[in-house]
């Protein structure tokens, strides 16, 4: 997600569709069009659906197979981080 959504979805002060994937709970909360992520189900998830159809990231350079069955596979398991977050989403360059 840092190499391919934060330049639109994070390091902008105002993010595309309102949509910060800098941290789980936020991508939870989402954007205008609902939340990016459900943990545990990605056919419901937003995020899942516009990298899986391509539409996402826009622009010629997509996301390879590999890097989409690592983000499938970590919604599945519950979109789990290594740490806690950080209360401030700007103390935070991204959540492993």
């Amino acid at each position: 997600l840092k190499a391919m959504c934060f330049h639109c979805h994070g390091e902008e002060p105002k993010p595309k569709g309102k949509l910060d994937v800098r941290l789980v709970r936020l991508m939870q909360k989402g954007g205008r069009s609902g939340p990016a992520v459900v943990p545990g189900k990605p056919a419901e998830s937003l995020l899942w659906e516009h990298i899986a159809s391509d539409e996402m990231p826009e622009g010629p350079k997509k996301l390879t197979a590999a890097q989409k069955a690592v983000i499938k596979a970590w919604i599945e398991q519950g979109a789990k981080t290594l740490r806690p977050e950080p209360a401030n989403a700007d103390d935070a360059k991204y959540s492993e």
